[in-house]
Order: C-alpha cells, then structure tokens, then sequence
C-alpha cells in the first residue's frame, strides 16, 4: 500500500510540474486568435536590426576628434545599398572629406562603409540611430562611448 501511495505522490508530482502551454489572444482587424504564446516569443526572438529596423536615411552627429574640436559626420545610407559620408573637421582649415560606395551588412545588428579602409567603417545600428564601432568592430567604452551616435535624421 506504501509504494502504491509513494507512485500516486510520484506521479501527481510530475503531472504538476508538466509545463502547460499558454495562448494569447491577440487582435489583428477585428479578429481576434488564440496564439500559442512561445510562438510570439519565437518570433521575438529573431529580430535583428537588419530584419526589424529601417536603416535607410540621413544620420548626423558630431564625434570626438584628438587634435580638433569634434568630427561633424553626416551619413546617408540609401535603398540600393550606397552611402555617402561627410566628415568636417571642426577647428581645422583643411576640414571637409566624402567617401562613398557600398554599405553592406556584416550581421544582423552591424554595417560597414564598404570603401572606407583609413579609420572606422562599421557602425551598430539601433533604434534611430548608428554607433562608430572602434577598428576591431568592437562597441567603444569609456567616459566619451555616448559621444560615437549619429542620430537619425
């Protein structure tokens, strides 16, 4: 009797623990469907700067520069995969360059300025904005990492 007790207590333990799968009513034009919830969280899951943000358009900001008073970056990144980029040197009398070419997507969150090889080419793209990334690729830390945003047009 003991161990039929032990089975019972053993097997309502584990029916217990059974993970129950959860719904979501989600609302889409007045019609309303019953979602598996893990689902949505897939497709959460895969979102990526590349699949979920628009990155088309005109970024500005002024960078931090060693020897003059901030770097005025403009990028323009368009539809067909080309950008330009113009960086005035603020203090500076020869202050103006342009580069342009290919932009292309290094991951789902990164682009590189494809012609550019003297300085940094990549940025992390966020919500309404881009990040220079230093020579290696990597996100720059420190007291001025705030100051590497181009804001978004």
């Amino acid at each position: 009797m003991k161990s039929l007790n032990y089975i019972l207590c053993v097997s309502l333990f584990f029916a217990a623990c059974e993970e129950k799968p959860t719904t979501t009513q989600v609302v889409i034009s007045d019609t309303t469907y019953e979602v598996d919830s893990s689902e949505i969280m897939r497709v959460v899951d895969g979102a990526t700067a590349q699949n979920s943000l628009d990155v088309v358009g005109i970024y500005k900001g002024v960078l931090p520069c060693a020897d003059c008073e901030g770097m005025e970056t403009t990028i323009e990144l368009k539809n067909d995969s080309t950008y330009s980029r113009v960086i005035k040197y603020l203090g500076k009398k020869e202050n103006s360059f342009t580069a342009s070419g290919k932009w292309t997507w290094i991951n789902g969150s990164t682009i590189s300025l494809g012609s550019i090889k003297e300085g940094p080419n990549q940025y992390f793209v966020a919500e309404g904005k881009l990040i220079q990334l230093d020579m290696s690729g990597n996100r720059i830390t420190g007291e001025l990492a705030a100051k590497y945003e181009l804001k978004k047009q």
